[in-house]
């Protein structure tokens, strides 16, 4: 439980104290050819394009400059002549603390230039603004809904394209961690005997489902204090100028919608189907030392659904909209398809009655399956002791 909050604890103390620490790159502006007037104009109109990467220091001579760049302290020397036309030389230390992006400095000399041809021309100011100002182009997002064009907010897919994404990654980390921590409880229960004494006390069907109760009172335990840390974690983001200004960039309204709501749901229902599914290879283990074998099953289904998810944020295909629909696997690719507008609400919610369908009939199967083999120790592999074990199911519901 608290693994991943130091982990996140640690990497934002990193990235804020890496952030205080970086400064705004040196550059020594040198003017040369230049008469002093418009020496003194061009020197204060580089320095107020100095923003956070970049800090302009006008006012300094070429040996002077050259002697600071020796010593390194400044990162680099921005020499500009507007003799027959503005044009620049930038020289910068390899070693330089922050490198100097030179699209910026283009930029920047450029609209200098662009006044200065202005001012040869005899165009007033208020002709060149309007000579410039760009064509308005309006935006409009618009899904695909019940085949009518309903309007979205720009924000709506990305919002929701995170929100799949980090919900993917969730229900792969759950289904590792708790999946194998099911199933190491199942064989070391079965290893040092202690099943059998559980067992003369309630019936396996009882202690199958009250395995899986206590599991899903833990991840809820889990999931609850990472909701306490969140919410005294933002109190300290929110102050942030960064978060701030992304927060206003972004509707988190979209959040509460019918995507969210079967995303949400997709999770519990995936997170049942893996749950019953490590009862089963739990149950088909003799000792501790299979238990990464009876693992390897649940590890391959979640690490197929989470590749495929990615596959669906890069575009649709046939094998998405198959898979769209497969037990464990849809669990994490049908949001993901759902929120980049690759399936409908219909084609979602069919995807999750199969889930459930196959939820209740499969953990009716693992109960059977479980309750005739939990006292069962075979050194056969796994395979055949599964292949075994529903052949036994099989013959007792015949």
């Amino acid at each position: 439980m608290l693994s991943p909050l130091i982990f996140v604890g640690i990497a934002g103390l990193i990235g804020y104290f890496v952030s205080q620490n970086v400064q705004p790159a040196k550059v020594a502006v040198v003017i040369v050819n230049t008469q002093a007037p418009a020496k003194g104009l061009l020197s204060k109109a580089i320095l107020k394009t100095s923003d956070s990467n970049i800090k302009f220091e006008a006012g300094t001579t070429q040996t002077s400059a050259e002697k600071a760049l020796t010593n390194e302290k400044i990162d680099g020397i921005l020499t500009v002549t507007t003799k027959p036309k503005i044009s620049a030389k930038y020289v910068e230390r390899s070693n330089a603390d922050n490198n100097v992006d030179t699209s910026t400095l283009t930029a920047t000399l450029s609209q200098l230039k662009l006044q200065q041809t202005a001012a040869s021309l005899k165009l007033a100011p208020e002709a060149l603004t309007a000579l410039l100002a760009p064509a308005k182009v309006t935006k409009r997002t618009v899904a695909i809904e019940n085949g009518k064009q309903v309007a979205k907010n720009d924000t709506t897919a990305a919002v929701n394209k995170a929100f799949a994404g980090v919900l993917t990654v969730f229900i792969l980390m759950i289904t590792m961690v708790y999946g194998s921590m099911l199933a190491q409880e199942i064989a070391t229960e079965k290893g040092s005997r202690i099943m059998e004494i559980l067992l003369s006390s309630v019936s396996a069907t009882t202690q199958f489902f009250g395995k899986l109760a206590g599991m899903f009172l833990l991840l809820l335990t889990q999931i609850v204090a990472y909701v306490i840390a969140g919410a005294i974690g933002w109190v300290w983001l929110a102050k942030l100028d960064f978060v701030k200004s992304l927060l206003k960039q972004i509707d988190f309204s979209v959040l509460a919608s019918q995507t969210t709501l079967i995303a949400v749901l997709f999770f519990v229902v995936g997170v049942m189907t893996y749950a019953v599914l490590a009862a089963l290879t739990g149950s088909l283990v003799s000792n501790q030392e299979q238990v990464n074998t009876a693992v390897m099953p649940i590890s391959m289904l979640g690490l197929a659904g989470y590749m495929l998810s990615f596959m669906a944020q890069t575009g649709d295909s046939p094998l998405l909209r198959i898979t769209s629909f497969v037990p464990f696997i849809n669990a994490t690719v049908m949001p993901v398809q759902l929120a980049l507008g690759h399936a409908g609400f219909a084609m979602a919610w069919a995807s999750l009655g199969v889930s459930v369908i196959f939820l209740i009939g499969f953990t009716w199967v693992v109960v059977g399956v479980y309750r005739s083999n939990v006292l069962v120790y075979s050194d056969a592999n796994f395979m055949k002791r599964l292949r075994t074990s529903f052949s036994i199911w099989r013959a007792e519901h015949k």
